[in-house]
This record gives structure tokens, sequence and C-alpha cells, in this order.
């Protein structure tokens, strides 16, 4: 048996004027990466591992474990540190990053700051992944209730994100995940998860005809809650398949709406990895909701 994903991505700024969340959904891969560091800074670091990460998504390695992610996600987070030299004023830019993909029968995820992964199975919503904030640490200590970390001062605060400080990637999480066909797959910034609890958002999970029609109305309850951050949500079903996986790469967010200055970095950190020459994958352009 062969996995495949059905999956769509909606992003909007929110409240914010600018969005520096990128998203990505293809056949093999979904993603969502949420930059931090400033408007320019935040929109440039996410863009950079969404577009880095593009090339995997018609198909993951077969001939690495993971399908190649780790690597990937690696060479991206090099190349933010490449993208500070190319121009200074981006010191100190980093994203979050959940990404979920498919590689034969297995799906793997990869995660590191406070953006969440989850997988809807009736009738049971699980979250993948567990956050890497001040907060959360606090929650597993024992020194606050998960209530009190809502209200947290510093509950935006990441311990580990991409920032291109080190040749290794510190704090990036690599792990196999249990799906199976029918399930249906959500990675998305914490503008949704700090929107909507879990209830809601296994409810619109759940109801929903197909993965766009998911997105959708997992953006718009977002915003309407109302939402205090930028918001990106893609939602994949997982299918069986048989033969070559088709279908397109999609972006939303920073990645498809790139300034003139983010474009320049990344054509400046062109080709990219070793699965090929790095070519811009299709756009979708950022919707609102409905």
């Amino acid at each position: 048996m062969a996995l495949s994903l059905v999956a769509a991505a909606r992003s909007h700024t929110g409240p914010r004027p600018d969005n520096q969340d990128s998203g990505l959904a293809a056949p093999a891969l979904i993603a969502v990466a949420d930059g931090v560091g400033g408007n320019v800074g935040g929109a440039v670091a996410s863009s950079l591992i969404v577009s880095w990460l593009a090339p995997l998504g018609r198909v993951l390695l077969p001939d690495e474990v993971d399908g190649g992610l780790a690597r990937v996600v690696s060479a991206a987070n090099e190349r933010i540190r490449t993208a500070v030299g190319h121009r200074p004023r981006l010191e100190g830019m980093a994203t979050t990053m959940s990404a979920i993909g498919v590689v034969g029968d297995r799906a793997v995820l990869a995660h590191i700051g406070d953006s969440r992964a989850y997988r809807w199975r009736s009738p049971e919503l699980v979250q993948l992944t567990r956050d890497h904030t001040l907060v959360q640490a606090l929650i597993d200590a024992g020194s606050i209730t998960p209530a009190e970390a809502l209200v947290h001062p510093q509950r935006s605060a990441v311990y580990a994100a991409l920032h291109g400080g080190t040749d290794d990637v510190d704090g990036l999480e690599v792990s196999f995940v249990d799906v199976l066909p029918g399930d249906r797959l959500l990675v998305c910034s914490d503008g949704l998860s700090g929107a909507l609890p879990p209830e809601a958002i296994a409810e619109h999970l759940a109801l929903a005809e197909n993965p766009d029609q998911a997105a959708a109305t997992l953006l718009g309850a977002a915003l309407a809650a109302p939402a205090s951050d930028n918001v990106t949500v893609v939602v994949a079903d997982v299918q069986e398949t048989e033969g070559a996986v088709v279908g397109r790469h999609r972006t939303v967010g920073a990645a498809a709406n790139s300034r003139d200055e983010t474009v320049e970095v990344l054509e400046a950190l062109w080709p990219g990895p070793s699965t090929g020459a790095f070519t811009p994958v299709a756009a979708v352009e950022e919707q609102p909701a409905g």
C-alpha cells in the first residue's frame, strides 16, 4: 500500500498588517511555517522554508528512511543563515515549522516551534506535536494549568525554531506517525490553535466534505473568534494510491505573496536542494474566509 494526500490550504493576515505565515499543500507533503523576527524577516524565513520543502511535495525520497525531510529542513535552515549574509537587516529572523509527508505506506512528521499538527480519525482528534514554548514547559512542570497558559504574558515565546544559527537544527523533532487511508490531517499556525479550542477544530474537520471546505471553515471560525495573529491552515485527506502521485504544489501566505525583498533573497539562494534545481511552485492567492 502506498499513501498520498489530497490537500488544500488557506491563509489570512488576521488582524496583522502583514502575513508572516507560509503554507504548502501537495500530494506527498503538507507544511506550515510561522515566521518571527519582524515583518520582512518573518516572511522571508517562512517563505524560504516552504519554498525549500516544495520540491518534495510531489514525492518524498524513497531511498531515505524519512523521505529526505530532515535533510532538506537542515539545508533550508542553513539557507536562513546565508540569507542574513545577503541582507544583514534580517538578522534575528526565524520560523516555526510543522510538516507531514508520506513515503510509501508511512507518514513522517517534522516539527519545531509552536505550529501544530493534528490527526482526525473518527471519533477522535489527536494532537501529533508538542509545542516548543515556555508555557508548555511550565505546564509539563506542573507550574501552570492549560487554562492559565492561554492568558500567560509569555504564551507566544518559543524556545526552538529554525533560525540558521548552527549547522545542526537544535530542537527539530522527526518521527513516524500512525496514519491510515481515510484519516484527515491538519497542520496550522498558532493563529488557528490559539483562536479555536480542540473541540471546535475537531468539529470542523469532521463535518467538512473535503479538505478545501475544512480549510475554509476553520479559517472562517478562527477569524470570527477573533484570531489575534496570522492564520494558516493546511488540511489533507490520506488516501491509498497506485503508481505515480499526481497533483499540483500550492503555496499560501507569505510564500505565495512574497515581497520584492523576499523574492530577491530566495533567488540569491537558488538552486534548490539535491532533489533538483528549485523552481517556483504554483501559488494560490490568499483568500478570505468563506
